[in-house]
């Protein structure tokens, strides 16, 4: 027996709400209308955050929480002290990069004394605030009372023994063993090729990098300002020796805002263009079938309702990025389908009936199947909500509200406006009837057999009869499978992680640039902090032992640099004993003895100017008694692609759990490499997770769960296909395709869910006329949807990934969707009608 309570009592629902519009249909126009007026006034007040790179970092989880207790633990003041080496996030530095022209070794006379010139062109830039003019000494970040300094600046007075190799620069790092001073020659020379010891030969790139005071919250806009001016000076400076790259975070930011202002144009050209589709695709074989104006009706009614719901937002105060610049593609080319449904239905209603009787017939067969569908979609989107990525919240919120704006404004604004026209097509009958009485009464014995619509019965008597044919059913099943392998093979092979090469065109200045950082300055970037997060004795020997083995297991780990360049205070401190200074500095201490291993540490050490950088890797507690928590330092030493740095990051992961007592693994690039492990997990649980509430959704609102099921299995397989075809695409799994997926587990269900309720509330008995009689209501509908929505996505097309990989997914996901709706559902549904009907009415 089945359970109908839900869907009767939303059907009597609709139909009363029907009936009101069809009575009163000015009320529901002007209604809607008068609240978008309303909103639209806060618009000019919405937040619009335009720097995206650290909304698309994890702000909860593991890496989130690990950064917050080292910040809090390890605290990092870059007015006092600054060192690059103990970052927990990536700077907004000013750094520009270098290479010849025409290529080679940058250790040339000529070329060491271009980048001094520019060296004092950035220190000299200054901007204007309230008056007074800052410049870089006035925002550096510190070490001690001197500005942090770029070692090669350092050494440039030197300038002929640098040229004639006099001058012994060690790569990466030139560590003094007596002071404990180094030079991290990393951080300005790239491309390097060393000699066995250590010490660079050549170097084909070179890197200029200006730390600022991040610190004090206050000179956060200021320095955005300097930062600004100085790249857009070096931009336009002429080199001669030269070519000059600036920072690619910046130029990405500048970029892409760039691009969101451009594309802001096409929303008119895209309404435009969907205005004339949709008054093309409502046309019919007579005038007073036509429907033109409601094809308008139905982009008036999406536009308002995005209005409407950004409004709402910057009301409730959420914050906009300006990726959110593509919903209103996405909602003019996704969401007026329940637009064509609503009107499919209107024309299978009865045309003799008045038009509150009609509009009562359509939302009782059409209410449900959208309401439906928009909690799908808006069910897709709150699972988004719940991502860790601050940039796919926003993205999910406003999406999530221009759903409900949307599916509300359809089931007033639009059904008010198609009341409207039916009042006109009353009309019409009216006067053609008065014209020519007899005419009319032929015509209407001609209705009463045959009031079929062209486009719509097309999908019956072609596409239905096509499909009904069991050779047609067994090609399809057959099709479908291969599909499915098909995409069952690209999910195992697609790559995870953002590829910053391909962001932009291969000949853009920006793409150059992170060749350019990647190829020459990816060797050594932000070391991996180890934390130890425990109270350990560091007075015993067998600690001791234990923490050397500790850094032993990291360092043994493939692209982990040398022992060398590992940075621990313990093992400086114990090279400090055997120091000849130590001798007097230490006397009267026994280093065996806890008490005085944390006094010599604290009073003697940690004291000499050189070794006060160390303080900042050890917590005492409230009464200096015991060490609660060190921190050290290793180098990875390879350019790792994203889906090797997703590897390491696990593999130390994995290492740090092994051990006897909590320890944590961190780095200033972590946030970025943990995006593809986070982006990979939340997809695949958005997939089940969506499929299963489809199911539930399905059994609630249609108690059957024969097509509850085969519904989320065409979700799951379109999707699977999906990604197989991303793959074969050159897609990657990332923040970006992430957006468009999230976008598109809610859109694969519409089509789907529409042929699967029309196909139950069909009224005939054998499968092939249920089926014949679903694609009859819904196949025109779905066929309208499919076209304007692959057609209308092109609109935002640029040469750019993240928008070249959105136009491929909806595109993708747009025919997959269509193809499960139209071919597959509909005979899958009929085949299991016909293996089960003569045992009971299950479908």
């Amino acid at each position: 027996m089945r359970i109908d309570c839900v869907r009767n009592r939303l059907s009597i629902l609709f139909r009363r709400l029907g009936r009101l519009i069809g009575l009163h249909p000015y009320y529901f126009i002007c209604f809607p209308i008068l609240i978008t007026a309303t909103f639209s006034a806060f618009i000019f007040n919405i937040n619009t955050l335009s720097n995206t790179i650290k909304l698309t970092f994890a702000d909860s989880g593991k890496v989130y929480n690990t950064k917050k207790f080292i910040d809090e633990t390890f605290p990092f003041n870059t007015s006092k002290f600054l060192d690059p080496a103990r970052f927990t996030y990536i700077p907004n530095c000013v750094f520009v990069m270098f290479t010849k022209k025409g290529g080679g070794d940058m250790l040339e006379k000529d070329v060491l004394l271009e980048i001094s010139l520019v060296d004092q062109l950035i220190k000299n830039i200054t901007i204007n605030h309230e008056g007074i003019e800052i410049g870089y000494s006035d925002i550096c970040g510190r070490v001690g009372e001197k500005c942090f300094e770029n070692p090669i600046i350092e050494i440039l007075p030197e300038i002929d023994n640098i040229v004639q190799r006099k001058k012994k620069l060690k790569y990466p790092i030139d560590i003094d063993p007596l002071t404990y001073s180094y030079q991290v020659y990393a951080l300005n020379f790239g491309s390097v090729i060393e000699d066995e010891n250590d010490l660079i030969q050549t170097a084909n790139a070179m890197r200029l990098t200006y730390f600022t005071d991040e610190s004090d919250e206050k000179k956060h806009n200021v320095i955005e300002r300097w930062r600004t001016e100085v790249y857009n000076r070096i931009r336009n400076h002429r080199f001669k020796h030269v070519l000059c790259f600036v920072d690619y975070n910046w130029s990405i930011v500048q970029g892409n805002v760039q691009l969101m202002d451009n594309i802001k144009p096409m929303i008119g050209a895209l309404v435009a263009f969907i205005s004339v589709f949709t008054t093309l695709t409502c046309m019919s074989n007579t005038w007073a079938k036509s429907k033109p104006l409601l094809g308008v009706a139905s982009v008036v009614s999406a536009g308002l309702a995005v209005v409407t719901s950004f409004g709402f937002m910057s009301v409730v105060g959420v914050q906009n990025s300006i990726w959110n610049t593509t919903i209103p593609f996405l909602v003019l080319v996704t969401e007026i389908d329940d637009a064509f449904v609503l009107l499919a239905c209107w024309r299978i209603s009865n045309p003799k009936h008045k038009v509150h009787k009609r509009m009562e017939e359509t939302f009782g067969e059409a209410g449900i199947s959208i309401t439906l569908t928009s909690l799908t979609n808006l069910f897709s989107y709150c699972i988004g909500m719940m991502s860790y990525f601050p940039l796919i919240r926003m993205f999910c919120y406003y999406s999530a509200t221009s759903i409900v704006f949307t599916f509300l404004y359809q089931i007033t604004f639009f059904a008010g406006c198609m009341a409207l026209s039916g009042y006109k097509e009353e009309k019409q009958r009216q006067q053609a009837f008065r014209l020519n009485f007899e005419d009319i009464e032929h015509s209407s014995t001609e209705e009463e057999t045959s009031t079929d619509e062209p486009t719509m019965a097309y999908f019956r008597d072609k596409l239905g009869k096509f499909l009904s044919m069991n050779i047609m059913k067994i090609t399809v099943i057959i099709v479908y499978f291969l599909n499915l392998l098909f995409g069952i093979w690209g999910v195992l092979t697609i790559k995870h992680g953002i590829d910053f090469t391909m962001l932009y065109p291969r000949e853009s200045v920006i793409t150059q640039g992170i060749k350019i950082y990647y190829n020459s300055f990816g060797r050594y970037t932000f070391p991996y902090q180890i934390v130890i997060n425990s109270t350990l004795d560091y007075s015993d020997l067998n600690v001791q032992k234990s923490v050397d083995e500790l850094l032993n297991k990291f360092e043994s780990l493939p692209y982990i640099a040398d022992s060398r360049l590992t940075v621990s205070w313990l093992k400086y401190y114990k090279e400090f004993q055997n120091h000849p200074l130590a001798k007097y500095s230490l006397r009267g201490y026994n280093i065996s003895v806890k008490e005085d291993f944390l006094d010599g540490l604290r009073n003697v050490f940690l004291k000499f100017k050189s070794a006060e950088q160390f303080s900042y890797d050890i917590a005492f507690n409230s009464d200096g008694t015991d060490i609660i928590n060190s921190r050290f330092h290793i180098l990875v030493n390879d350019t790792l692609s994203p889906a090797a740095e997703m590897e390491i990051l696990n593999t130390l992961w994995k290492l740090a759990d092994e051990f006897d007592f909590p320890v944590l693994v961190y780095s200033a690039m972590t946030p970025l490499y943990e995006q593809g492990i986070i982006i990979g997990r939340t997809i695949n649980d958005l997939f089940w997770i969506t499929s299963l509430l489809v199911m539930i959704l399905f059994i609630v609102f249609i108690p059957n769960i024969v097509v509850a099921v085969f519904v989320a299995i065409s979700v799951i397989s379109t999707i699977v296909e999906t990604l197989g075809y991303m793959s074969l695409w050159g897609i990657n799994v990332d923040i970006f395709s992430m957006m468009s997926l999230i976008l598109c587990v809610g859109f694969c269900v519409n089509y789907p869910a529409h042929i699967s309720y029309a196909y139950i509330c069909s009224l005939y008995q054998a499968p092939n006329e249920k089926m014949k009689d679903s694609l009859y209501r819904i196949g025109y509908p779905i066929c309208q949807g499919s076209l304007s929505t692959m057609l209308g996505i092109l609109f935002i097309y640029r040469n750019m990934y993240a928008l070249i990989i959105f136009v491929k997914i909806v595109f993708l996901i747009a025919l997959e969707t269509a193809f499960h709706a139209l071919i597959f559902i509909p005979v899958v549904l009929s085949l299991i009608s016909s293996i089960f009907s003569k045992a009971n009415n299950i479908i």
